[in-house]
């Protein structure tokens, strides 16, 4: 009697296993066509003006966190490098300004600042979206990155940094100089965030999160530039966005790499960060450790709202990276500038 009845535990047990690993999963689906920009203009307009006027089909996006094109001349001409900024989770362009206008400016470079679907608006937008979407936009910044500059730098912070490295490995790669990532999201500090993208994800959300999920902002302005309540939901994307990217190839990725992380990270893995770095193998790569900054979770690490003594220091090391590459729009420009001082600790692997 004793061996039936823990038979049928043990088949039941089995069961609810296999119910639980055949359970629906979120999954990413990358675009199938590529953007469809307008026909060219010799100086930028037309793309400025379809760029503004698609933004504007969202009257809630706040001011300063729109998509907009800095361009380095007057005339919007073409520029032999241009660099699109693809910021993080919840976040928008402002979240390492002045960064990548000061970069934009040592190398000459117009610069396209994305805003990812859902961000930079009213709260419940965030729930609207798919990493679909989020895919769709690192697409799209590259195509005007391409249709603005010759060659293109990629910077992306957190899951900026996740969608340039899915970008890397798309054959528009080639476009692309090189790619600096801030504190990649290659894995939430909290493991437990892997189970919104296993099976059940979205309603394991529902229960262990609820249905919205919000954190304490540091300060107005990041009250301000940051989406910091929003439908839970909408982290159910995000977390089948990063998997689809530590899950890919990134042993094959070709495209020159500076990873600048904080070891004491505490909301993106540093561990995930190293580990990931490791299956890197293009011959042009650096891993920098950071100093510890302002940033009280050690996660933005430039920027005049959370970061401010870490733009130079990151300005200066992205601007030895490239001028250590080989002759390219982005070294040459670096070379005519004079050398900044660097900070924290550089690991060439």
């Amino acid at each position: 009697m004793l061996r039936r009845i823990l038979a049928a535990i043990a088949l039941a047990v089995a069961a609810l296993a296999l119910l639980f690993f055949v359970g629906p999963v979120y999954r990413i689906a990358p675009p199938a066509e590529p953007p469809a920009l307008p026909a060219e203009a010799a100086d930028g307009t037309v793309l400025e003006r379809w760029i503004a006027a698609r933004e504007a089909a969202h009257p809630d996006i706040v001011p300063g966190a729109e998509k907009t094109i800095v361009w380095a001349h007057a005339d919007r001409r073409r520029t032999p490098l241009s660099i699109i900024y693809l910021h993080g989770y919840s976040a928008t362009r402002q979240e390492i300004a002045p960064f990548c206008d000061l970069l934009a400016a040592r190398l000459g470079a117009n610069l396209f600042y994305t805003r990812l679907s859902g961000h930079g608006r009213a709260p419940a937008a965030m729930g609207e979206v798919t990493g679909d979407d989020w895919l769709q936009d690192a697409s799209e910044a590259l195509a005007i990155g391409r249709r603005i500059g010759e060659r293109v730098l990629v910077v992306g912070t957190s899951t900026g940094g996740t969608l340039a490295l899915w970008l890397a490995q798309q054959p528009e790669a080639s476009s692309i100089a090189a790619q600096l990532l801030v504190s990649p999201n290659l894995g939430p500090k909290d493991p437990n965030a892997d189970l919104l993208a296993g099976p059940w994800g979205a309603q394991l959300q529902q229960w262990l999160i609820g249905e919205e999920h919000r954190w304490q902002p540091a300060n107005p302005e990041q009250a301000k530039f940051w989406t910091w309540r929003y439908p839970a939901r909408a982290l159910v994307p995000m977390m089948a966005l990063v998997k689809e990217v530590r899950a890919s190839p990134l042993e094959q990725i070709r495209v020159p790499t500076l990873v600048v992380y904080s070891p004491l990270d505490q909301v993106v893995s540093p561990q995930r960060i190293e580990d990931a770095y490791a299956r890197l193998t293009m011959p042009a790569r650096r891993l920098h450790r950071a100093a510890p900054g302002e940033d009280r979770s050690q996660h933005v690490l430039a920027g005049d709202i959370l970061a401010p003594s870490g733009t130079a220091p990151l300005l200066a090391e992205m601007l030895a990276f490239i001028e250590a590459l080989p002759e390219t729009p982005a070294s040459a420009a670096t070379r005519a500038q004079a050398p900044l001082g660097t900070q924290g600790v550089s690991v060439a692997r």
